[in-house]
């Protein structure tokens, strides 16, 4: 990597530190990487761990908040085509590579519990029954996405729940994003009451699902210190094991919305506090919070995604892939760029959703991918960095972590370099110096 002086570094982190541009995605435009395309599937590290998501993306009713690729239910039929397409395509994976052992398997969305009670059954039953005697990690903790709608609203919910924990699965996800109404109702969401939020809880844990992880957003349109208030004492009734927020991305809305950033931290602060003074475990910066200390309050797919770079492979329409060869993303995403995802056509006409080419990336690609991910514990593993990028990773990036500490922006702490709370106000801004870019953009 070209060597740059420490004013142009700070010169650069000047323009950048009001642009929304910069922050967690990357790369920052889908043709940033066309000149990396190669044909063929991404090729695993099969001699090292892998994890899977499975991507489901059926929803009741459509968030405008949700930059996920996602659809309202369809009928039965397409359903139990999508499953068994994907399905299928795990297990072609694994006769392929039998030997290869698993930290993490997730299912998302979407909302994998909106499935027709038939059809989430089966997949329970397949989990369970593909995830036994398979080699994993320790620590291996499986994950699934729901809303309190599909499992306490629904006549079938309590059915789903019990499902979900007879599969092995011991982690549920469910997102609150705000326990106001009028905040939610402009942006098509809805919410059970609290009460029963807090009952279904109680009987999920009953059930055998040890691990409850709430979402909230921050930066909405209509969201006030106050309403993060009543967020944070929703969580104290509620006392979920883990609590993840999410910042609002402009970008994330179908019409105009422009967001404060000041204000965004000054939320984030008030949720961060307050997280803190119910007890829970997390860094500064971070967005995601525990009971456990040492869970970062994440599934181990996630939290080996995030900290330590490791590989992982996405199943169904625009899941997403990474090895230390590269990253590939599935039919849906980036073949549609500019355009409405048309799922049920990907549906009625894919049996299988990998993608034929993926992008075969340079050191420093990786790297910058990494280092997006990681953005969002607040700063990234060296040692993880080295291990992607190779030997002479503090070498090469020595002028920028240098800049970043000197100003204050970043600490070194043990094998992490991690952002202090000035620099979390401009977190886009200092990621992106680890970004190959075009300087003046």
């Amino acid at each position: 990597m070209m060597k740059t002086s420490y004013t142009d570094i700070k010169c650069l982190f000047e323009q950048r530190k009001n642009n929304p541009l910069f922050n967690t995605s990357y790369p920052l435009s889908p043709n940033d990487w066309a000149k990396y395309s190669a044909p063929g599937t991404l090729p695993f590290d099969v001699s090292k761990p892998i994890a899977f998501y499975i991507h489901i993306p059926f929803c009741k009713q459509i968030c405008s908040f949700c930059e996920y690729t996602k659809m309202c239910v369809p009928d039965h039929i397409k359903q139990r085509y999508y499953i068994a397409s994907v399905t299928d395509e795990v297990e072609r994976y694994f006769e392929q590579n039998p030997n290869v052992k698993l930290y993490g398997f997730d299912i998302g969305g979407g909302t994998p519990t909106s499935l027709h009670p038939g059809v989430f059954a089966g997949l329970m039953m397949w989990v369970r029954d593909f995830l036994d005697g398979k080699k994993i990690v320790k620590g291996f903790e499986p994950s699934i996405e729901g809303s309190f709608e599909t499992l306490v609203s629904d006549y079938w919910g309590r059915h789903r729940s019990g499902w979900i924990a007879k599969a092995g699965i011991k982690r549920l996800s469910l997102g609150i994003q705000s326990t106001s109404e009028k905040i939610l109702k402009p942006l098509f969401r809805n919410n059970i009451q609290i009460k029963e939020m807090a009952e279904a809880i109680e009987d999920w844990h009953y059930t055998g699902i040890s691990k409850i992880n709430l979402d909230l957003m921050y930066g909405l349109p209509g969201q006030t210190i106050e309403t993060i208030r009543n967020d944070v004492e929703a969580i104290r009734i509620l006392n979920p094991e883990q609590v993840t927020v999410y910042e609002f991305r402009t970008n994330q809305l179908t019409r105009h919305y422009k967001t404060d950033s000041e204000y965004c931290y000054a939320q984030y602060c008030e949720l961060y506090n307050g997280m803190i003074q119910l007890g829970y475990y997390g860094e500064f910066g971070r967005n995601t919070f525990s009971r456990d200390p040492y869970d970062h309050g994440l599934s181990s797919y996630l939290r080996h995604r995030m900290f330590d770079g490791w590989q992982y492979k996405g199943f169904g329409i625009s899941a997403q892939s990474m090895s230390p060869f590269g990253v590939s993303y599935n039919l849906g995403k980036n073949q549609h760029i500019g355009k409405k995802i048309d799922c049920e056509w990907l549906i009625d006409n894919n049996y299988s959703y990998e993608s034929p080419t993926y992008y075969q990336l340079p050191r420093e690609e990786l790297l910058s991918k990494f280092i997006a991910i990681s953005g969002y514990s607040g700063g990234f593993s060296l040692s993880a960095a080295k291990e992607l990028y190779g030997s002479d990773f503090i070498s090469d990036y020595q002028h920028i972590i240098h800049f970043l500490v000197n100003e204050n922006l970043a600490l070194i702490i043990d094998d992490r370099l991690q952002l202090t709370e000035l620099g979390f106000r401009h977190y886009g801004a200092i990621l992106s110096l680890f970004y190959k870019l075009d300087a003046n953009r």
